[in-house]
């Protein structure tokens, strides 16, 4: 027998499907109930957290994202434990709880979050999250004298010994580009410019056109464009100039680029200052105005007149220089101008020099205190307590030393000290060549713990 659309066919059959299909319905509405209980009852879940670990510790405003399987009431600042503790700003939107930083977080440190009284947007029970996250170590390079040669080394402060990069005689100058390293050296009166592979042991010389030759190569690249100076003459179709500014590309032409000024000519240089954070390239000409330089538009920006370039803060958003009126950092971004005060040493009066800045906004100084009847002065690095009174962070007042280039790392962890146990009347400067090379030290001071950490042999550090 076929059936049609109108047999009810067979009554039984019928009556198990219906049974069927209501034992089924019932035991999805079973758990569904239990799901919807146990979602009720268990409160939001954190489904995952993501950072970038690495850029945490170099620049400002890093954001950790903590993402729940539904969405959020408001979150308040006051549910939230970080250890070690960071000041952060705190955003909830949907899915995420979004705290940033604001300032770069420390380095080679687990981080642990703990968030109190999490509630959902609906109905339900609050929850407890925890999560981490671990930074990686900093690290910083330096030139050492090894006999005849000079050894770039590599330090990971993670408790690994130091590493050599790369051994030659006459190493002068060094900067990271991607994978491998720019080397400047000084063979005999001749500047040599060479790129470096650690890994392969590869040496590759840059060739200079007729007309030029590199006089000096900054510690900091700007992508693969190494910041150089070079000096020029007329075999250049270029008017002579010394230390003329130039951006070499060292993975393209490898031919240096030179801006040239209103004049026509090219920018003579007194010092150039390269920011490894931020990667803003500030350029001090030999008519002491300071000017900023855009690579890519290759475009130059007027900041003032200079007596002295020292660099940039430890994140590079600010150019540290003196002026007429004194010491001063100026803000790239916004131009706010911050000036640093007159100092006091328990007291006494202290002749400011080279100066840095934390993300936190504290000036570490290499400061001079007259020494004793016709003695050379003794040199100290300080940090700005407050109003100028300064605080003694390296350096003694037992006997005369020389302090030479100092600087932070980017999150303002780590202090770097170039120390001497000889002296001179204009300090550091007036140090011989094989003096800096042989007696040079280098003082890692834990800002963090208010410690010296480390010493190294060596000299012409860079973080």
């Amino acid at each position: 027998m076929s059936l049609t659309f109108s047999d009810p066919g067979n009554i039984s059959t019928l009556r198990r499907f219906r049974r069927s299909l209501i034992a089924t319905l019932a035991v999805l509405g079973v758990v569904a109930v239990g799901a919807a209980t146990s979602t009720l009852s268990q409160g939001p879940q954190l489904r995952i957290s993501t950072i970038d670990e690495a850029s945490a510790i170099r620049t400002s405003g890093s954001t950790l994202v903590l993402r729940s399987d539904r969405a959020l009431g408001e979150v308040q600042a006051s549910q939230i434990r970080i250890t070690p503790d960071a000041s952060f700003r705190l955003d909830t939107t949907d899915l995420d709880v979004r705290i940033v930083f604001d300032n770069p977080v420390q380095a080679g440190t687990e981080y642990r979050i703990e968030i109190d009284q999490v509630r959902p947007r609906a109905l339900g029970a609050s929850a407890s999250w925890t999560t981490t996250f671990t930074t990686p170590p900093e690290e910083f390079f330096f030139l050492r004298k090894a006999d005849s040669e000079t050894e770039l080394v590599r330090v990971v402060l993670d408790g690994s010994s130091p590493e050599v990069l790369y051994k030659a005689p006459g190493i002068i100058s060094y900067a990271p580009v991607g994978v491998v390293y720019a080397v400047l050296r000084d063979v005999a009166g001749e500047r040599i410019l060479e790129l470096v592979d650690p890994a392969s042991g590869g040496v590759d010389r840059i060739a200079m056109a007729p007309g030029l030759s590199v006089a000096g190569l900054a510690t900091a690249s700007w992508g693969t464009n190494l910041i150089v100076t070079v000096d020029t003459d007329p075999r250049s179709g270029l008017p002579a100039t010394s230390r003329a500014f130039a951006v070499l590309d060292a993975v393209g032409t490898r031919t240096p680029d030179i801006p040239l000024g209103a004049d026509g000519r090219p920018l003579a240089t007194l010092k150039v200052a390269v920011s490894a954070v931020s990667g803003r390239v500030v350029v001090w000409l030999q008519n002491q105005t300071l000017v900023l330089f855009d690579p890519l538009t290759e475009t130059v920006l007027p900041l003032g007149v200079a007596q002295e370039l020292w660099g940039f803060d430890s994140e590079g958003r600010s150019v540290i220089f003196v002026d007429s009126l004194g010491t001063v950092a100026v803000d790239l971004q916004t131009r706010e101008e911050t000036r640093v005060p007159a100092g006091t040493l328990d007291g006494f009066p202290v002749s400011h020099e080279f100066t840095t800045q934390s993300p936190k906004g504290d000036f570490y100084q290499r400061v001079l205190v007259p020494g004793f009847e016709d003695g050379p002065p003794f040199a100290l690095v300080t940090v700005d307590a407050s109003d100028g009174r300064q605080r003694r962070v390296v350096g003694s007042l037992e006997r005369p030393e020389s302090m030479g280039s100092l600087g932070l790392s980017a999150n303002g962890q780590y202090l770097i000290v170039e120390t001497n146990p000889e002296t001179t009347r204009v300090g550091f400067a007036g140090l011989p060549a094989d003096v800096v090379q042989d007696k040079t030290e280098l003082v890692l001071f834990d800002v963090v713990a208010d410690v010296i950490a480390q010493r190294f042999q060596g000299y012409s550090f860079s973080w």
